[in-house]
């Protein structure tokens, strides 16, 4: 599909990951994670050691004085859990929409519910919840490159519908989010899982579907979206492959909720 290939051409005009993000993604597969070098990297960035000390400080972790020192946050909640932060932050800053139809706080408030939920079903699963958050703070990535690339299309996508679909995405694009999100985690040279993933994220569990992380992420996106109620046939189908109970669901839901209302309220 020459036409495909031409649009997706553009992603060339993306900003390269910044050297913190970078290090901080190739940290998930690294096992010797180095506590004083994460602290060191983001301290590297003022106004980043700041938001994540502002987070640290919230009531969801309900610490019991402030914390006032990289090293000391990463020693209490995980090295896992402050590059967690620094990946949501980092990409939410690196992509900034011009577009004044777009909601850029609502769109990372679900992305970052999205993550979170992933990464609690992965614990509940014995996947990998490192790889899992990055999926699902990403799954909607190619929303946002929409409305970077292609501000007219998107235009006429919000003039379809102000919760447009697939299908009109389809229409008047020739291609919708997931395949464009696939392409711009490729362009980052992004794990293969995690490009498949966000390929993966809208299509539902039929019955020979195994557990993987794209499952993991439809399952999240469903449980966080608030504007509609999920088919629950399909909701109890994801969740009986993942072995997951809707009880577990529940509460990774709203622990994840109250996760990225505290993530982006300190923004």
């Amino acid at each position: 599909m020459p036409a495909l290939n031409d649009n997706f051409a553009c992603l060339a005009n993306l900003p390269s990951m910044p050297a913190l993000l970078m290090e901080a993604l190739e940290q998930i597969n690294n096992k010797q994670q180095n506590l004083s070098a994460l602290a060191d990297q983001i301290s590297s960035d003022p106004s980043m050691a700041i938001r994540i000390l502002r987070i640290v400080n919230s009531p969801f972790y309900g610490m019991s004085r402030e914390i006032g020192s990289l090293r000391e946050a990463i020693v209490l909640l995980g090295i896992n859990r402050i590059r967690d932060m620094l990946i949501s932050i980092c990409f939410s800053k690196m992509l900034p929409v011009q577009h004044t139809e777009f909601n850029y706080n609502l769109f990372w408030r679900h992305s970052i519910g999205v993550a979170e939920c992933t990464r609690l079903l992965a614990n509940c699963t014995s996947s990998n919840p490192d790889l899992a958050f990055t999926a699902g703070l990403l799954h909607d990535i190619g929303d946002i490159l929409i409305a970077i690339l292609f501000p007219d299309k998107f235009s006429q996508l919000i003039t379809v519908s102000a919760s447009f679909g697939i299908e009109a995405e389809q229409q008047i694009l020739g291609f919708n989010h997931t395949i464009i999100g696939g392409k711009a985690a490729q362009y980052w040279n992004l794990p293969v899982v995690i490009q498949e993933a966000i390929e993966q994220h809208e299509t539902p569990p039929i019955s020979n579907t195994s557990k993987s992380l794209g499952l993991l992420v439809y399952t999240a996106n469903l449980l966080m979206l608030k504007t509609e109620q999920p088919d629950k046939s399909v909701l109890e189908k994801a969740l009986t492959i993942l072995n997951v109970s809707i009880d577990q669901a529940a509460y990774c839901a709203n622990t994840a909720q109250q996760f990225a209302d505290h993530v982006i309220s300190r923004h």
